[in-house]
């Protein structure tokens, strides 16, 4: 394997999120199509040998990830998200309704979500703007990278896949199985 190939793997592994072909062209210097061949080969490495890991790309970006086969090993392992449970859903409730009015979110939530909110909005995975009284809420780029999720689309998706809000919370907080009936005050969501 070739130093440039050895340099692009290191960066994927590091970066751990999707990263654009120019953005590691950047760090390991080399030309994009390069680098963009280096990936494709690597690629195809991990899927002949069926590594545990594989390359992928979106667009112009690749990421490397877990196989879903070995997913669940690795959630047992992987420490849980820094956000408590209550923010975490609202959270979710924000990622349910967004764009989403503040005073909707603490409407179904209780005036806690204005911390929730604030705190949230430190960690940049939500922005809100003045929207008359209120604010509006939307999620940010950072959310979707930090779950992994390619946007929007794919939000409403999981919901209609987890069924209502607290197996999505349990999703997004990367819960161990035996923490899946913990009680909640989550509201379900209409089917």
């Amino acid at each position: 394997m070739s130093d440039l190939r050895k340099d692009v793997e290191a960066v994927l592994f590091a970066v751990g999120k999707k990263i654009p072909v120019a953005d590691i062209a950047r760090i390991v210097k080399a030309p994009d199509a390069e680098v963009l061949r280096c990936l494709a080969e690597l690629q195809q490495e991990y899927t002949e040998r069926e590594s545990p890991m594989l390359i992928i790309s979106e667009g112009d970006s690749w990421k490397m990830t877990v196989r879903e086969r070995y997913m669940p090993l690795v959630r047992a392992i992987i420490p849980e998200t820094e956000l408590p449970k209550s923010v975490l859903e609202t959270l979710a409730v924000i990622a349910w309704k967004a764009p989403v009015l503040q005073s909707v979110v603490v409407e179904m939530r209780s005036t806690k979500a204005y911390e929730h909110v604030s705190q949230l909005e430190s960690l940049g995975f939500v922005a809100r703007e003045r929207s008359g009284r209120s604010f509006r809420l939307t999620l940010t780029q950072k959310f979707l990278d930090y779950f992994d999720l390619t946007g929007v689309e794919q939000i409403q998706q999981k919901f209609q896949e987890f069924g209502d809000v607290v197996k999505l919370v349990e999703m997004l907080a990367r819960k161990k199985p035996e923490d899946e009936h913990a009680p909640s005050e989550m509201p379900e969501v209409p089917q």
